[in-house]
């Protein structure tokens, strides 16, 4: 018989007598084995070398040997261990209910959970507050800081940092954390349970540390080349899967051990307030006082408050959304629950101007709950200036035969946005003229031989004419009068407040004549030049209209002739 068959039934013999010592061997038995309970199958001893030779052929006789005699200790040592007397039954129970607590807590793992969490704060200060967390770290034996993004001191820029702590202080950094901002913007919480995938890794790893020991108990007692290479390649591949695992348990154990927190520094907002002065606004009228409010931030801001001053001049109307007029400080508030981060809203109120004359101030200032940044932004100042621009115009004749009445006709405005209060409108009067009589309150100072027209107030934007007559005395010459509009106050622009004309006295002889002379008035002279002008421009629209089609049908006319001679030319000439 070869001898590998012969190594083949001692493994079996071994294999049946370690089974027959146990109490389990499969033939016969008394009672007492009958009786006894069946105890658990031991693991399968390695295949002996007949066998493992005979199925595979990839390992020799004598590697196969060395692990079918390892089988065969194995079986020995499960033979003894079965073969101790059993304890009785009434000291089983009583050592199995003492330890039944400290083998359930044995047999339970340990649980392992991944903490973290995210801390949004505002701080005044991105330097300090980086400096702060560098410091709480420090008085933490095991805690550091894992990575820091520190921005620009830029309202809009959120800084971040990762604090790594150990797992049992992570409701203590999560505190102090909190204390190093002025307000908490957000904190999120977390925690994934990790317990299960901890253990089966771990279970993993220890079964191929336990295979890697096998392969090298093997490689110990490889005979040849082939299979010392085979086991090294076995080696590098479980050896692989080892550093894997461990990889994998060290992370989760760093995950588990150490909580990750992450700080987000938000800067305190930038809150703005901004104002224009209005456009197109006058006195007695009713005009909107815009403001515009914006968070150049990364944090909403809370419980913001708009308070616009008023001038005294002012009388409040209406405001927009959330406005009410507070009659004690005459102002305008808006009380705004939220302004969202890097938004702009606008609100405005709108008032009539019925003040004096004199420039009106309003003030608006805003507040916030919290810390913000800048606060000399936090108020915006408007000045709304008055102003008066009077003007006057006069018409009235070029000339005049002596002895007869010439009329005056003045008007005059106020183009200003403010009130133009003690207006005096002057007219003096030449030698030679007389005084007949004057419309609109004018009265006639004789002493300087001025008429005078006297208004307590002219409105913004208004006007008024008035009316004088006055007698020719004097034939020879030109008379010259003056006119002028001045008030309490300064004008704008006074190059407009005085206007002079020229009379011409004509003998009675001419009086029926149209004359334009010296005396005519320079907007006399343009109107007569734009006469002129009108005259010669409507004569070419009357040539252009009218005559051009004539002579278009003309120029067609006398083009069809000259061809009608040339074709009877052309026959007479080849005869």
């Amino acid at each position: 018989m070869p001898k590998r068959y012969l190594m083949l039934v001692a493994a079996l013999v071994v294999g049946a007598l370690g089974l027959a010592a146990c109490g389990e061997f499969p033939f016969g038995g008394g009672d007492e084995s009958a009786d006894r309970p069946m105890a658990a199958p031991a693991m399968a001893p390695e295949a002996p070398a007949a066998m493992v030779e005979s199925e595979t052929g990839r390992m020799s006789r004598e590697t196969a040997t060395a692990m079918g005699m390892a089988a065969e200790r194995a079986v020995v040592r499960v033979a003894e261990a079965s073969a101790a007397p059993a304890a009785p039954a009434a000291a089983k129970v009583q050592v199995e209910s003492e330890s039944q607590q400290s083998i359930a807590d044995a047999a339970a793992p340990q649980r392992r959970v991944i903490r973290d969490a995210t801390i949004g704060i505002v701080v005044g200060d991105i330097a300090a507050a980086v400096r702060g967390l560098q410091a709480l770290v420090d008085g933490i034996p095991g805690a550091f800081v894992a990575s820091a993004d520190v921005r620009d001191d830029d309202p809009r820029s959120i800084s971040t940092v990762t604090l790594r702590a150990p797992v049992e202080r992570f409701d203590e950094v999560r505190g102090l954390v909190r204390e190093q901002g002025s307000e908490v913007v957000n904190e999120e919480v977390g925690g994934r349970d990790v317990t299960a995938e901890f253990t089966d890794l771990e279970a993993r790893l220890r079964t191929a540390e336990a295979t890697e020991r096998q392969l090298l108990d093997i490689l110990a007692t490889a005979q040849t080349v082939s299979d010392t290479l085979e086991v090294q390649r076995e080696l590098l591949e479980v050896r692989s899967r080892i550093e894997v695992l461990q990889g994998q348990l060290n992370l989760l154990s760093n995950q588990t051990d150490l909580a990750t927190i992450t700080v987000r520094l938000h800067p305190a907002p930038d809150l703005r307030i901004e104002r224009l002065s209005p456009e197109g606004y006058a006195m007695h009228g009713s005009t909107e006082m815009p403001i515009t409010i914006a968070n150049h931030g990364t944090v909403d801001l809370r419980d913001v408050v708009v308070r616009d001053a008023l001038a005294p001049g002012m009388v409040f109307e209406w405001a927009s959304s959330q406005g009410v007029y507070e009659a004690s400080t005459h102002s305008v508030v808006w009380e705004i629950d939220r302004v969202e981060a890097n938004t702009s809203r606008d609100v405005w109120s709108r008032v009539r101007l019925e003040g004096d004359g004199s420039p009106m101030e309003v003030t608006a200032t805003i507040t916030a709950q919290g810390v913000v940044r800048e606060p000399d932004e936090d108020r915006a100042e408007a000045t709304l200036p008055f102003h008066v621009d009077l003007s006057v115009f006069k018409e009235g004749e070029a000339s005049v035969p002596v002895g007869r009445d010439v009329s005056y006709y003045i008007n005059f405005h106020n183009r200003g946005n403010g009130d133009a209060r003690e207006v005096r409108l002057t007219e003096r009067l030449p030698e030679g003229m007389t005084f007949v009589r004057a419309e609109g309150g004018g009265r006639y100072d004789e002493a300087a031989r001025t008429v005078v027209w006297e208004f307590p107030r002219m409105a913004p934007d208004s006007g008024q004419g008035v009316f004088y007559e006055a007698r020719v005395e004097r034939s020879e010459g030109r008379f010259e009068t003056e006119t002028a509009i001045e008030f309490a106050g300064e004008d704008r622009a006074e190059v407009d407040n005085r206007v002079v004309t020229f009379l011409t006295a004509l003998p009675e002889d001419v009086a029926d004549r149209e004359v334009f002379g010296p005396g005519s008035t320079a907007r006399d002279a343009v109107g007569l030049l734009l006469d002129v002008l009108r005259f010669l421009a409507n004569a070419a629209i009357v040539l252009v209209i009218v005559a051009g089609p004539f002579a278009v049908v003309g120029v067609l006319v006398w083009r069809g002739v000259r061809a009608i001679k040339r074709r009877r030319a052309r026959p007479e000439a080849d005869a």
